[in-house]
C-alpha cells in the first residue's frame, strides 16, 4: 500500500514539474513579446557556461 502511494506521489510530482516548466517557458515568451513591443532592448548576462568546452 505504501509503495503504491509513493509511486503515485512521484508520478504526480513529475507531471507537476513538467507543467511548471511549460508554464515558465510560456511566461518567458510572453515577457519577451512585451519587451519587443515596448522597445526594451534585450540584455544578456554572460555565464560561466558560455565558455564550457562541451558547447561545440
Amino acid at each position: 500500500m505504501v509503495n503504491i502511494l509513493v509511486i503515485l506521489l512521484l508520478a504526480f510530482s513529475m507531471v507537476a514539474s513538467i507543467a511548471a516548466l511549460l508554464n515558465t517557458q510560456t511566461i518567458l515568451r510572453e515577457l519577451s513579446d512585451i519587451k519587443r513591443k515596448l522597445g526594451i532592448k534585450e540584455v544578456s548576462k554572460t555565464s560561466f557556461l558560455d565558455k564550457d568546452l562541451d558547447n561545440d
